[in-house]
């Protein structure tokens, strides 16, 4: 459900395709992690967070603005 919301924005296609190399790869190999140290405004709102598997990284910054990067691929 996770990765259906934040592929959300991205063009039917894309989405197809990224879920199937996501689920290829498996989903149980999949580790979210956020970083503390970035809490902009110490209110407890992931600022920097990031989703890595074997063959995919999804980076995330919403300080000072959004900024996000995607890597997904087909194998590891």
């Amino acid at each position: 459900k996770v990765m259906h919301d934040v592929l959300a924005p991205f063009r039917s296609g894309d989405r197809e395709e990224s879920m199937k190399l996501i689920k290829a790869n498996g989903f149980e190999n999949l580790h979210l992690s956020f970083y503390k140290n970035m809490d902009v405004g110490d209110d407890k709102v992931w600022d920097v967070w990031q989703v890595e598997g074997p063959a995919m990284v999804w980076y995330f910054r919403g300080d000072p603005h959004v900024h996000t990067w995607v890597h997904i691929r087909e194998s590891a």
